[in-house]
């Protein structure tokens, strides 16, 4: 697999209403990320994850407005509780992935009784997946907010 230059990266801040541990605990379970992951009208379908070092997650989404199903792929290479989490990324199916796989990183940093959550991408095949991952991303984190805060998971417009 090939992981492109640094300059196909993209990097978000967020900070979050909820202890450190209570946001890394969104990401170790399939239950967990399935409530918060996907942006726009694409939902999860299917989620698995191994989370250990070494251990496979696969995330399988459908856009109903579509009728397009997406699968993620990935192993998490570095898990540190609760302040990181680093793991491939892949799409399968996606000829503009075939030969690419990005790594995905996530910093939990306690702010008090909040936690600021930076998240790198890096590894895109090409500029525009790196602008459908940063929409994505910021879709996904803005369900987090909501499940963390027991509120509505927010409906958002398409993610591409």
């Amino acid at each position: 697999m090939n992981t492109l230059a640094a300059e196909q990266t993209f990097k978000v801040s967020r900070r979050f209403k909820a202890p450190r541990e209570r946001v890394f605990a969104a990401f170790t379970t399939a239950e967990a990320i399935q409530q918060w992951f996907g942006c726009g009208p694409p939902h999860v379908i299917e989620c698995s994850s191994d989370f250990r070092v070494g251990g496979g997650y696969r995330f399988s989404s459908f856009n109903p407005e579509t009728s397009q199903s997406a699968v993620a792929i990935g192993v998490y290479r570095e898990i540190t509780p609760p302040s990181k989490i680093v793991y491939t990324w892949k799409w399968e199916n996606d000829e503009d992935w075939a030969d690419c796989e990005s790594l995905v990183t996530f910093e939990f940093n306690a702010v008090g009784n909040e936690t600021e959550l930076l998240l790198t991408q890096t590894g895109f095949p090409s500029e525009d997946s790196c602008q459908k991952h940063t929409y994505g991303w910021n879709g996904c984190l803005e369900k987090l907010d909501a499940v963390l805060a027991g509120a509505p998971v927010p409906s958002f417009k398409p993610c591409c």
